[in-house]
């Protein structure tokens, strides 16, 4: 039994998805999650400064005393390997899990990838899928779509329906019948994109996917606390979410959160960070 917290880290808020489906499979275990907004987005910068940034993420919630991480987001996972490899505890990114049920998942053997920019520029969700499916990779960068949904843009908004429309033509000429949302955010306009593609393609959620390969290997490392009552999840942000992003983060839990208070935490100061205000939220 280990009653610490499980963290959870991404770019901004697109790994509460990763949140929501840990809650669904693992009620009794506390999770602490941390979304950087206000660095976000992460997916144009260098390799180098997501690693960096990630870094500083990892470190903070380390010295929380987490048992287990998870990278919540494609571009952290692609691109930040020389952090990822070296922590202390077991950590979970969304690629290999995401991968594997993508190749399990296509019939005829051809995937797509929707991701950011530098989650495609890495090449490494795209090598993870071929590895196991023998066949290229149709994949294809989506810079616009993970902001959009970050300031409040959903499935009715025709700005970003003209763009998902747009970054699916490479995938309907390629003729793939699986496709992996490569983004944490992507999951929540996961019917735009099969209003796209038609209801035949398959569509894979990484950060869902990553949440159970992780649920399934705490319980195989006997890392849970087995707890019998509904534990806290507690949520930190380098910056206060905008209205909107609230709102986004609501319809990615499923349910309303609260902001409980707004704290110096004197441990976390990122070097390219000018604030130094963690905010904290905590479900009801």
């Amino acid at each position: 039994m280990d009653p610490r917290p499980i963290g959870v880290f991404d770019s901004g808020i697109g790994g509460l998805m990763a949140v929501r489906m840990l809650r669904h499979l693992l009620p009794g275990e506390p999770i602490l999650y941390l979304g950087d907004t206000a660095r976000m987005p992460y997916g144009d910068r260098p390799a180098g400064e997501i690693d960096r940034l990630t870094g500083e993420l990892t470190g903070w919630l380390l010295r929380q005393n987490v048992k287990a991480l998870i990278a919540a987001c494609g571009t952290i996972s692609c691109n930040a390997d020389n952090t990822l490899k070296k922590l202390s505890v077991p950590c979970f990114d969304v690629v290999t899990a995401a991968a594997e049920a993508a190749a399990q998942a296509t019939r005829n053997g051809r995937v797509g990838l929707a991701a950011t920019s530098a989650t495609i520029r890495s090449g490494r969700f795209a090598e993870e899928i071929e590895r196991r499916t023998g066949q290229a990779v149709t994949a294809v960068p989506c810079p616009l779509l993970a902001p959009m949904i970050e300031h409040g843009a959903g499935p009715d908004d025709p700005a970003l329906a003209a763009a998902v429309a747009e970054y699916c033509q490479p995938l309907l000429q390629s003729g793939v019948d699986t496709v992996v949302l490569g983004c944490t955010h992507y999951p929540l306009i996961a019917e735009l994109f099969t209003r796209i593609l038609g209801p035949e393609v398959t569509l894979i959620d990484c950060a869902g996917e990553a949440a159970k390969a992780a649920a399934e290997a705490m319980k195989e490392q006997h890392l849970l606390a087995e707890g019998n009552d509904p534990a806290v999840t507690e949520y930190r942000f380098t910056a206060l979410p905008p209205q909107a992003a609230r709102q986004t983060a609501r319809r990615m839990l499923g349910e309303d959160f609260t902001a409980i208070e707004t704290r110096l935490l004197e441990d976390f100061t990122p070097r390219l960070l000018p604030l130094e205000k963690l905010t904290a939220f905590s479900t009801e």
